[in-house]
């Protein structure tokens, strides 16, 4: 368990047990969510940086799935 203090600037400091763990880096970004009482930090996955990790999932496929899941959310 860390215990963390949070700035007057609204800030936290990330253990860097934990960064090296999560393999967080500096200026990447994390989602925050408040479930049940409890504060979750999820890192932040931009999908362009899957591509390459399978053979036929190109920035072009990635960008069509994209847009096909937006319109489906506007309905």
């Amino acid at each position: 368990m860390e215990i963390l203090t949070i700035s007057t600037k609204g800030q936290i400091v990330i253990p860097a047990r934990i960064r090296k763990k999560y393999r967080l880096k500096k200026g990447e970004k994390l989602i925050i969510e408040d479930e049940d009482g409890y504060l979750k930090l999820i890192p932040h996955t931009d999908l362009t940086t899957l591509c390459g990790s399978w053979p036929d999932l190109d920035l072009e496929t990635i960008r069509k799935e994209i847009e096909e899941m937006r319109k489906e959310d506007r309905f």
